[in-house]
């Protein structure tokens, strides 16, 4: 629950389920809670899938909280009108064999079309698709019963109900006795990135499967969390623009936490962390400007049309610079210098929210791992 103004916590290259869930709404454009949900504590790194923090434009949102009751994991990645949702469940490689013909992917592949076809989605298409780990993804017809190549069954959906415009992609299949559920959501008006998107996430997850890593474990001693600290003067228009930039800089932080030790207290963003965000922003801001001609943001505007004459990393430097970062190669300063003089006489950079590394609850994680 938002109390004051502390938002979220996320733990190592996992977000919470909130993050997830914020950013899903964010990136299909409905309006963001006034509060955001309380929610369980996430591991850190991926405990069964090795994921890339990016996916072509997708961000890797982290681990997200189960709210299914067989063993397993959960993973997101959002960007501006796409989402992608993966569940693991474990099973007795017995029960399981590779592959696609399984008379469990059978009956899962159904229980996942069930909700889409109660809402009134169309069914497009549906067959099997290779999850080609060279990068490549084409349709295929057959199945693997190997270490081979990876096959899934897919449907194509065309929804068109109140909450959701747009293409949803189901993806199964099952590997070394685990089952692999994926849920693809194209938002409308964004057909030409959802093609590129599914491609490249076919491929990602073809390879990742391929070679899943290790179970969790209980966290070390020095383990932090990252947290999303809300700003209550946030425009309420801007709430959504701003929730996305928070969280895709959490999730990075998140994801460099995994890695080395940072300090306690307030988290001062490195330069590629304060591009990312202001990007995805940018990108959320678009989308949100075509579904509703009449929302605008001067600040957004501003930093639109900075994206767009292909000055973002110049603006952050010059308007943004922190005393921590030394200067990026390839800046093209003098140039944007001459720009900004025209197009940006007036303008004034905006941050609202930060972000806070905080002391790690390890009662509550430990909780968590014994759950599992």
């Amino acid at each position: 629950m938002l109390r004051t103004n502390r938002c979220d916590i996320l733990r190592g290259r996992a977000p919470l389920a909130a993050t997830a869930a914020m950013l899903a709404c964010s990136a299909l454009g409905v309006a963001a809670a006034a509060a955001l949900p309380a929610a369980s504590r996430s591991l850190p790194r991926s405990a069964v899938l090795d994921l890339p923090q990016y996916i072509g434009v997708l961000d890797y949102m982290g681990e997200r909280t189960r709210h299914d009751r067989r063993p397993g994991h959960s993973y997101s990645y959002r960007a501006a009108g796409l989402g992608l949702d993966i569940d693991v469940f474990d099973y007795d490689p017995a029960r399981l064999p590779n592959g696609v013909n399984s008379p469990l992917v059978a009956r899962e592949l159904a229980r996942m079309e069930q909700p889409l076809l109660a809402q009134g989605a169309k069914r497009i298409r549906s067959g099997t698709v290779l999850l080609d780990a060279s990068g490549a993804a084409a349709p295929s017809a057959s199945t693997s019963t190997s270490v081979g190549p990876i096959t899934a069954r897919e449907a194509v959906f065309a929804c068109r109900d109140a909450s959701f415009r747009g293409r949803r992609y189901l993806w199964i299949t099952a590997r070394g006795g685990r089952l692999y559920e994926m849920h693809f959501s194209v938002h409308e008006g964004f057909g030409p990135d959802g093609q590129v998107s599914r491609s490249e996430s076919l491929a990602a997850l073809g390879r990742a499967i391929a070679h899943p890593s290790v179970p969790p474990t209980p966290p070390a001693a020095d383990q932090i969390d990252v947290a999303v600290q809300w700003d209550p003067a946030t425009p309420p228009a801007e709430r959504q623009l701003w929730a996305t930039y928070l969280y895709t800089r959490a999730a990075l932080v998140a994801a460099e936490s995994s890695q080395v030790a940072l300090p306690l207290g307030e988290h001062t963003a490195s330069f590629d962390e304060e591009v990312r965000g202001r990007l995805m922003a940018v990108y959320l801001y678009r989308q949100l400007r075509r579904e509703h001609p009449a929302f605008r943001s001067a600040y957004f505007a501003d930093l639109s049309r900075v994206e767009a004459a292909g000055y973002l990393r110049e603006y952050v430097w010059r308007y943004l610079k922190a005393r921590s970062w030394s200067q990026p190669d390839g800046l093209r300063l003098a140039a944007f210098d001459a720009w900004r003089a025209v197009h940006l006489l007036n303008h004034v950079p905006r941050t609202y929210g930060r972000i806070e590394i905080v002391p790690l609850d390890r009662a509550a994680v430990a909780a968590q791992v014994a759950s599992r």
